[in-house]
């Protein structure tokens, strides 16, 4: 009735692989994702019988840890490569695809197809671009609504520009009409 574990110690060779019982395990974290796959594989709740795993649920295991790798490769080359704050996860409960192959990671800004940008030449005079939006800052500048709202969360419904304030604006870096080019500075979870 106890529940035993075949251990692959690290840096030993598979003869000194042992069976251990889960009072000997220090791993909780690996124990737990061990049994949160268990119930996704094909044809699970998986429990293993008396001759361990079924071959099915085996082969699941093994790609499932080979998926996990190679988006743990992925999240530590988009760690690298990143120019802001916040940290990226990546992470796939959903099935065994690994890291797409058409996915770029960009930290700047890219204009969609069809758009053409214009130098900006001016900029607005606020003192308080939050209580002035409505005429004479940015977005009103250009007849278009505050994209922001107190907590720099967007309020404007998708598809509509956002107008941000620039380096010929008056205001300072922390202006909360200032958000995108503040780039990510909280953690992202792919």
């Amino acid at each position: 009735g106890e529940e035993f574990y075949l251990v692959k110690w690290r840096g030993y060779p598979d003869s000194a692989n042992s069976w251990e019982p889960r009072k000997n395990l220090r791993c909780r974290g690996l124990l737990k994702q061990l049994h949160q796959d268990l119930a996704r594989a094909p044809g699970g709740p998986v429990r293993p019988g008396p001759r361990g795993l079924p071959p099915r649920a085996s082969a699941f295991l093994v790609q499932k840890a080979e998926q996990r790798r190679a988006l743990r490769r992925w999240e530590q080359h988009l760690n690298n490569t990143r120019s802001h704050r916040g940290r990226i996860a990546v992470e796939n409960e959903v099935d065994l695809h690994g890291p797409p192959r058409d996915f770029v990671y960009i930290n700047e800004y890219k204009v969609g197809a069809g758009i053409q940008l214009t130098p900006v030449a001016v900029g607005c005079e606020c003192s308080d671009c939050m209580a002035e939006a409505a005429g004479g800052c940015c977005p009103g500048a250009s007849h278009n609504k505050f994209a922001y709202n107190e907590a720099g969360l967007v309020r404007i419904r998708a598809g509509l520009p956002i107008y941000e304030c620039n380096s010929r604006c008056r205001c300072g870096s922390e202006c909360p009409n200032r958000v995108v080019q503040k780039g990510i500075r909280y953690d992202l979870c792919i």
